[in-house]
């Protein structure tokens, strides 16, 4: 059987631990905590490495089946209808069921909640299957986890439930979060939740929030948090990585990297792969060019923040206010920069909110009490810096 050969240069998550750098400790602990049946939250920054932590230790766990929800696909929108939702889970266990033998009992239960037959939940008919979605409510989907929950115990598995960029499950309407998650606990005695969640501060909301309600109080999430690669790492790694590749690198060139990419794993695989490109096929090389890749990623990123946000300019206006200041400052040394240069008449207590909000999200760090910074990695700071600046000239 023909296999791809992954390496460290992938930027798409990788499944065996062998192309997967360093993270060794991480990897054992999440193990420690899906063995003891706890519920796990694996948090970072994007392009940190969390699917591929929880894809790499669940492939070391052959004892346990994975049911998989891809909440990044929701998209950008500020709000979807539970039906969304509804049809990302349904994609989910159908790909479960597909695996595993007693699948016809879950599948006509899902068929005789929607009126249709078990055979268009298989095959994910979504012409039979999208007009029924709309009655679709959480208890349905508990009832369904419950089910998936006994075929993964009929063929001798723990069941995982990976939740991958949970924080967009703020966007979904109706879904009773707080509900699901107590019903697995309470019920699905063979079950486990894993959570990652790239925008770390939305991810914390919805925990604390979980973690306070009364059907879940006294429970907690266990947390994992994965963060940049030290210099030496990052140095490491890209030795490591082209060496694979079977080509020679100047030092220089790989402490340049590591200063600009700020051991983003993320940036420094797309570094070394469009690196080790060049040089193969006798390409210019340019490390600017991958820094304006990567930038524009971030700088999508951010648009789309702006699109579905109330205060958009100000956000916008805060970015460049603190790249002003030389990247980082005060709060009130923020507040002084706006009010000057973009007309405003800002309090400290919204100042506040907003930067609070943006920390939420990543795009801006609290480096101390009333203190705050772009981020370090370079690609970030010129993808927040162009996004902001269009934004402010498109707006009247």
């Amino acid at each position: 059987m023909f296999r791809w050969r992954k390496i460290l240069f992938d930027t798409r998550p990788k499944t065996e631990r062998k192309d997967f750098f360093d993270r060794e400790r991480e990897i054992e602990e999440l193990k420690d905590v899906i063995r003891h049946k706890d519920f796990a939250a694996v948090l970072g920054i994007r392009r940190i490495g969390k699917t591929s932590l929880v894809k790499v230790t669940l492939n070391e766990l052959p004892d346990y089946a994975t049911l998989t929800l891809n909440l990044g696909r929701l998209g950008s929108k500020k709000s979807y209808p539970m039906e969304t939702f509804s049809k990302l889970f349904l994609e989910g266990a159908a790909e479960f069921l597909r695996k595993y033998t007693f699948a016809g009992k879950v599948s006509k239960i899902i068929a005789n909640r929607l009126g249709v037959n078990p055979e268009d939940i298989l095959e994910l008919n979504w012409l039979k299957i999208s007009v029924k979605l709309r009655e679709f409510k959480t208890e349905d989907v508990n009832e369904i986890t419950r089910a998936l929950d006994s075929i993964a115990r009929d063929n001798k598995k723990g069941l995982v439930i990976f939740i991958d960029e949970v924080q967009n499950l703020k966007k979904v309407n109706g879904f009773d979060t707080g509900s699901f998650f107590h019903d697995v606990y309470e019920w699905c005695e063979n079950t486990v939740i894993i959570v990652s969640g790239s925008v770390v501060g939305v991810t914390e909301e919805i925990l604390n929030q979980v973690e306070e309600e009364k059907p879940f109080y006294g429970r907690k999430f266990f947390r994992i948090k994965l963060e940049r690669f030290d210099e030496t790492k990052s140095e490491e790694f890209l030795r490591r990585g082209f060496e694979e590749e079977g080509i020679k690198v100047r030092e220089e060139i790989i402490g340049e990297a590591v200063r600009l990419f700020d051991g983003i794993p993320g940036w420094l695989a797309l570094f070394g792969r469009s690196y080790s490109y060049s040089v193969k096929h006798s390409h210019p090389i340019d490390i600017r060019v991958v820094v304006k890749e990567a930038a524009k990623q971030v700088s999508k990123e951010f648009t789309r923040f702006l699109s579905n946000s109330n205060s958009p300019r100000r956000y916008a206006e805060i970015i460049l206010s603190l790249s002003r200041l030389g990247n980082k400052g005060t709060l009130s040394e923020i507040r002084d920069v706006m009010n000057s240069l973009y007309k405003e008449n800002i309090g400290d207590s919204r100042l506040y909110e907003l930067l609070k909000t943006l920390v939420a999200y990543g795009f801006v760090i609290k480096t101390g009490e009333g203190k705050y910074s772009l981020p370090i990695d370079l690609p970030s700071r010129l993808g927040l810096k162009h996004s902001a600046k269009m934004w402010l000239k498109r707006m009247p």
